[in-house]
């Protein structure tokens, strides 16, 4: 019996393995939450397509990617997440930011370009892979710690997500009370991923973005939300926003998360 419940076992972590959960063949939305003085909800996105050096990419908007600067793209076959950016002075830079092939105990060389975070942290190594189901699809779970003593960093990676700290922080470690923990994760405005410890609930904020109101005979889209200096927002939730329409109308909103 012993013998059939491991082969069983073997045979569904090998079937998980196998079934790749991708992250940019649809529309991503993160949430990413800090409580320092106080708790703060930011949202990234995907916003678009754009090609380089016959590469093509996602475009991330929100959060401090409102530049459109941070370019991301996903190597199925190789199961690899790369970013590419500004590097002022010199031809836009890649780096390697996830690469979800790994298996236990093997190393990989981290970047954490443009973040918080050291840009440079090293070597990191594989401490555990686990499977984790989420709304019906089996995700492959990563848990990292850097070979450097000197880098204390456990940084968390979820196949098709991504990191649980910011996106461009792969050898950061999610933390609430720093740059902060991933709370909700949407895909094609479903919720796929939500850990709410410091939030009450996850609500798509890119749905309102998008969203197409009716009035009879007219119809109207948003095309742009400032806040009230007329400055893009960053998608920090529980203040006054202006919502600008298609036809030219503009409506007061307070968001509150």
């Amino acid at each position: 019996m012993f013998r059939v419940n491991l082969i069983i076992i073997l045979f569904c972590n090998l079937g998980y393995s196998q079934n790749y959960q991708q992250m940019l063949n649809t529309h991503s939305e993160w949430h990413l939450t800090s409580c320092n003085n106080g708790c703060i909800t930011d949202v990234y996105y995907t916003d678009g397509d754009t090609s380089f050096n016959n590469y093509n990419y996602k475009i991330l908007n929100g959060f401090h990617y409102i530049s459109k600067t941070f370019w991301i793209r996903e190597n199925i076959q190789e199961q690899k997440i790369y970013m590419s950016y500004e590097n002022p002075g010199f031809e836009r830079r890649e780096v390697l930011l996830y690469d979800f092939s790994l298996e236990l105990g093997d190393t990989i060389t981290l970047t954490n370009p443009i973040s918080p975070f050291s840009t440079n942290p090293g070597d990191f190594s594989v401490d555990s892979i686990e499977f984790i189901l989420l709304n019906n699809n089996y995700h492959k779970k990563i848990t990292l710690s850097s070979i450097n003593n000197t880098i204390s960093e456990s940084p968390i990676w979820i196949e098709g997500i991504g990191s649980l700290s910011m996106i461009n922080a792969p050898g950061g470690t999610p933390n609430i009370n720093g740059a902060g923990k991933l709370s909700c994760y949407f895909k094609n405005n479903t919720l796929i991923y939500s850990q709410l410890d410091s939030i009450s609930s996850c609500n798509s904020i890119i749905t309102n973005l998008n969203e197409t109101l009716s009035d009879n005979t007219t119809t109207k889209k948003i095309i742009k939300i400032t806040d009230i200096l007329l400055r893009d927002i960053h998608f920090k939730t529980n203040k006054m926003l202006l919502y600008f329409y298609s036809d030219g109308t503009i409506e007061k909103k307070y968001v509150k998360y």
